[in-house]
């Protein structure tokens, strides 16, 4: 791989790209982290156990999703 200034430009451009685009596919995912959220205090459950089981969820779901979908 080439190490040039243009090269490495593009490099940059390239993983950018990519970042904005993984940002876009998981806000589903996070915007349902947050309602779980908000539906677990609605029924009374207090705002830190609220917030400490959507983040399990969370954590678990985007680690499913970094290894492929793979358990364990």
């Amino acid at each position: 791989m080439s190490s040039t200034p243009e090269a490495l430009e593009a490099m940059r451009r390239q993983i950018s790209l990519g970042m904005l685009d993984m940002a876009g596919l998981l806000a589903p995912i996070y915007d349902t982290a947050d309602g779980m959220k908000a539906d677990l205090a609605k029924r009374g459950w207090s705002e830190a156990l609220a917030e400490q089981i959507a983040g399990s969820w969370l954590a678990a779901t985007l680690a499913s999703i970094a290894s492929g979908g793979r358990r364990g």
